[in-house]
């Protein structure tokens, strides 16, 4: 064997190795570094992966191009076992010292971007956190330097509320724009030009996110009861999912794509077999509207969250019934985001709270790990930071707030909007902070 490029990925943890077999077939093998932490040692690790991909070596199969797009490359080349194995231990050294690098605490406005001209809805970063989108109730949606809240392009062409915005993550060449019109469209980052519309809803659409391989598809959900699946080049409908009975609120792509997940008022969640156009599961459980749900990184576990004040926690290998229950809100659960890793759980509610919860204990009982109160008003999104050691609240009490993690205590107020702050992300690096608001602006924190 011999191994050429060793690729990191930092949130969560995880690298790949790219190498050439005996018969030159050139290959790459994925490790899932989810464990791994600051008193790991690294050594018996490397000589785990180096034994796995040895013996991997031995099969004869093509590398997968469709993933080597996950993780950015950071070594060269490297020509034998004892080479591979120094350099996987220099990899997961690094990997531990990002792990061991100072958490961000306290953010300061950097820039405030007042463009459109009605309130915002949603916004999201690139992969390099140096652009955003927001999408707005103006029918547009706006691409923005953020380091100098400069508007690169204005995407218009819906007619209605643009809604739901997203990047096709890592390149980020692509933009997907859902609108209250009943379309989708996908745009090129470069230029601002629509490269196509979908078409077939016939109510609002409220989400739209890329396959996460190759972003040939795009899913969607609409208001009308539907989920569908688009084909990004021709335009053209692929799949109509229609089994829910009543608005259909989230549609969301596993890691590798060959799933969907899809939420709705119906009080359910319905996982769909994307190759064989069938619907796999649906969770029951819930007594009211779902308000999201979300998949772990590795697609092991789900989260719903609902307007019957719970959140319910399902394992993927058994879903007749949930896995977890949390039920201590005392209201309705507006929203639900796991950290990176997939071994935390956050809660946000219109009790005024966020709650997070430890994944990892006992089977038997759900731990909640930390309360998080102070705003005064509903709580209406919450994110993790990449590290998972902040988390970052957004409330119609005007503000958002930062959080650590293990304690609930709260580490920064973000004021200074005078609207309903209604969408808040953390870029990739976490570095950077964007929050959207009602009063028709969005800040960038650094």
């Amino acid at each position: 064997m011999s191994a050429n490029k060793i690729f990191l990925r930092y949130y969560p943890p995880g690298l790949a190795v790219n190498y050439r077999t005996a018969k030159g077939c050139e290959r790459l093998r994925h490790f899932d570094l989810l464990d791994l932490d600051t008193k790991t040692n690294i050594e018996p690790l490397a000589d785990s992966i180096l034994l796995q991909t040895l013996a991997e070596a031995e099969e004869d199969n093509p590398l997968d191009g469709d993933k080597t797009s996950e993780i950015p490359p950071v070594s060269g080349g490297v020509t034998n076992s004892q080479n591979t194995f120094s350099a996987l231990k220099q990899a997961l050294g690094k990997l531990q010292r990002k792990l061991r690098e100072p958490i961000k605490k306290k953010f300061y406005l950097h820039k405030c971007h007042n463009s459109h001209i009605l309130p915002l809805t949603n916004v999201c970063f690139d992969r390099s956190g140096e652009r955003c989108l927001t999408g707005s109730y103006d029918r547009t949606c706006h691409v923005i330097n953020t380091q100098t809240a400069e508007v690169e392009h204005i995407l218009t062409g819906h007619d209605n509320v643009v809604f739901s915005v997203g990047f096709n993550h890592p390149h980020c060449d692509k933009i997907v724009t859902a609108s209250f019109d009943g379309t989708a469209k996908v745009w090129s980052t470069s230029s601002g030009q629509c490269l196509c519309t979908f078409y077939g809803h016939t109510a609002e659409l409220v989400a739209a996110e890329f396959h996460p391989l190759n972003a040939s598809s795009i899913a969607t959900a609409s208001m009308d009861g539907t989920a569908r699946i688009y084909d990004v080049e021709t335009a053209q409908e692929l799949q109509q999912l229609t089994h829910h009975g009543a608005e259909v609120i989230a549609a969301r792509y596993n890691r590798d794509g060959q799933m969907l997940l899809t939420g709705s008022f119906d009080h359910t969640a319905a996982i769909w077999d994307v190759r064989s156009k069938s619907l796999c599961h649906q969770l029951r459980g819930h007594s009211a509207e779902l308000s999201n749900c979300i998949w772990n990184f590795s697609g092991s576990l789900i989260a719903t969250g609902s307007l019957d004040h719970t959140a319910r926690i399902w394992d993927t290998r058994r879903l007749d019934q949930e896995l977890h229950l949390a039920a201590k809100h005392t209201d309705e659960v507006l929203d639900v985001s796991f950290d990176a890793a997939g071994r935390l759980l956050a809660t946000s509610s219109s009790d005024c709270t966020a709650r997070v919860w430890n994944l990892e204990g006992s089977a038997e009982q759900l731990e909640m790990l930390s309360l998080m109160a102070g705003h005064s008003d509903e709580v209406s999104k919450v994110c993790f930071s990449p590290s998972g050691c902040m988390l970052l609240t957004a409330s119609a009490d005007n503000t958002a707030r930062l959080w650590l993690t293990d304690t609930g205590m709260c580490s920064q107020v973000l004021a200074g909007h005078d609207g309903e702050v209604f969408s808040c992300a953390y870029s990739y690096s976490g570095d950077a902070i964007l929050t959207a608001s009602k009063d028709n602006t969005c800040r960038f924190w650094r």
